[in-house]
């Protein structure tokens, strides 16, 4: 299928972002994403930063002083011969080319927040900090320096990708999707959500197609790496060498001498292959969900735990026989709510409007095309910090402010843009985590698109706010909102439809979302008893 004008503009944009150094998270993830699903775009891209690096080459013989180049002529030639033969390595030749201009973007790139939460402590042996000791359920921020004195941690990162620290170990927690093992001994398994992740040293990048490998760091700048299950990309820093692709059981150590095989790999992969015995955190969850798998009518009735919770139950805004019944169709999950633009629904959720943290999950499908009647969940808030402004999850109409059609979370004073456009006409899995923490916390959302992590980051400006105050005092607080928006002077319906709706009462984990996602249910072991 060829690219429309539209995808070559936005394809463009993304290119234009990699090679100026401004690449935004949320805009990784769908260069990523894209790159993974179309052959079209990664030939558009290639053939992007191809011409690109051509023309900073002759830049560079016009002038006095060679400027720097980011990527050796060796490795853009590899990249290049990737345009013919994409079809027998399609997510390699795909994280290849990311992994590489990302390694070298320039340092002039603007960094996020120090305080943004990307990690979070999940599991932990007999571990001792050199420095700022970790608590079980820690969230970890972007640029972190964490030092492991002895024993293990399993790091769990928003992108879903998880790495267990052998002590003593150094890893910097650079964002969702990246870190640095300065020392020490690192295992990262990465599921097909997190494909891009990456794990630098001085010595090497590796960046993984969805697998399992160890790397092992010196601390006197060379590491080895190890694969146990699938293949990663592993590219020579401060060298020409090619990037490696590394298969199963295939090892190699990276120095400043060159690339060499590992004396004692077989030893090593049958130390590293054996299952790791740690302690992990799971909070216990507690959740409202509606399946929408009533055949008719304005009820919607609502559960916890598997039981009937009536205290909750959704209700339709209109009582008129052929609209209700219009309502009602085929869902992703054997019935879903539709919303045709006149209607909406309410259910009574108790402390939603309070400021513990919470995340929102549902199935939704949005009209391909859809340019209007955006709003498709929303509740009310009695926080200061927000100045009592409602929280509504939609989709971006604001061309200006990121990506048109991609997910979007409003709060007061801010909002979340995610990068996939959901007008497509297919139904996607959504989860929001939100969390406005206290006075001195900042804002945390963080938004998953088919249990891949969309953004981790907000655009907030004190003392202003994206949304208008929400009228109706307390009748409004603790009532979740389906399909309207709550401010504004004109009433707004959602068209589209929804499908099993979740409101749990804390963050979820990476992979609790894909597990929700895919089996419309937490582990029973994770419930809390109904709220």
């Amino acid at each position: 299928m060829n690219l429309s004008d539209r995808e070559i503009l936005e394809l463009n944009e993304l290119c234009g972002a990699v090679v100026d150094g401004a690449l935004t998270e949320a805009q990784r993830a769908r260069l990523a994403g894209w790159l993974a699903d179309s052959e079209e775009a990664r030939r558009f891209y290639v053939r992007a930063l191809g011409q690109s690096a051509s023309l900073h080459t002759y830049a560079s013989e016009m002038c006095a002083e060679a400027p720097d180049i980011s990527v050796p002529p060796q490795r853009l030639a590899r990249a290049m011969r990737y345009g013919v033969w994409w079809g027998t390595v399609l997510p390699a030749a795909a994280a290849l080319v990311i992994g590489l201009w990302f390694s070298y973007r320039p340092a002039t790139a603007q960094a996020a927040p120090a305080s943004e939460g990307v990690a979070r402590l999940t599991g932990a042996k007999n571990s001792r900090w050199s420095a700022v000791a970790l608590q079980p359920g820690d969230r970890i921020e972007k640029n972190q320096k964490l030092e492991l004195a002895a024993g293990l941690a399993e790091i769990t990162f928003d992108s879903g990708a998880r790495v267990v620290l052998e002590g003593p170990a150094a890893l910097d927690v650079n964002s969702a999707w990246d870190g640095t093992l300065r020392q020490g001994t690192l295992k990262a398994s990465v599921p097909p959500e997190a494909i891009g992740f990456r794990i630098s040293n001085s010595a090497v990048d590796v960046v993984d197609l969805g697998t399992e490998f160890t790397m092992i760091a010196d601390g006197r700048g060379a590491a080895e790496v190890l694969v146990l299950k699938g293949e990663v990309e592993a590219a020579p820093r401060g060298s020409d060498d090619e990037t490696i692709l590394l298969r199963e059981n295939e090892a190699r150590r990276f120095a400043a001498s060159g690339v060499s095989g590992v004396s004692d790999q077989e030893k090593k992969f049958a130390q590293f292959t054996q299952p790791l015995a740690l302690d992990r955190f799971a909070p216990a969850i507690s959740y409202v969900h509606w399946s929408f798998d009533d055949a008719s009518g304005e009820l919607l009735r609502a559960e916890a735990g598997g039981r009937p919770l009536v205290s909750s139950d959704a209700h339709l805004s209109s009582s008129d026989a052929a609209l209700l019944a219009a309502s009602h169709v085929p869902g992703r999950r054997a019935r879903a709510l539709h919303f045709g633009g006149q209607l909406f629904a309410r259910a009574n959720v108790p402390g939603l409007s309070g400021a513990s943290p919470r995340t929102v999950a549902f199935w939704v499908k949005v009209p391909e095309g859809a340019a209007t009647d955006a709003w498709m969940v929303s509740w009310g808030t009695a926080m200061k910090k927000l100045g009592s402004r409602p929280v509504q999850i939609s989709w971006n109409r604001r061309p200006g402010e990121g990506s048109f059609g991609a997910l979007r979370t409003d709060f007061g004073g801010g909002y979340a843009i995610g990068s996939h456009d959901l007008r497509d006409g297919r139904w996607h899995h959504v989860a929001v985590y939100f969390s406005a923490g206290d006075e001195t916390v900042p804002m945390q959302v963080r938004q998953y698109v088919d249990g891949r992590l969309e953004s981790s980051t907000i655009t907030h400006t004190p003392g202003k706010s994206g949304t208008a105050p929400l009228t109706g005092g307390a009748a409004q607080m603790d009532v979740v909102w389906l399909g309207c928006r709550l401010t504004g002077k004109q009433p707004e319906r959602f068209r589209g439809e929804l499908d099993e709706l979740f409101i749990a009462d804390r963050g979820l984990e990476p992979n609790e979302i894909v597990s929700l996602m895919n089996d419309n249910r937490f582990p029973a072991s994770a419930v809390a008893t109904a709220p």
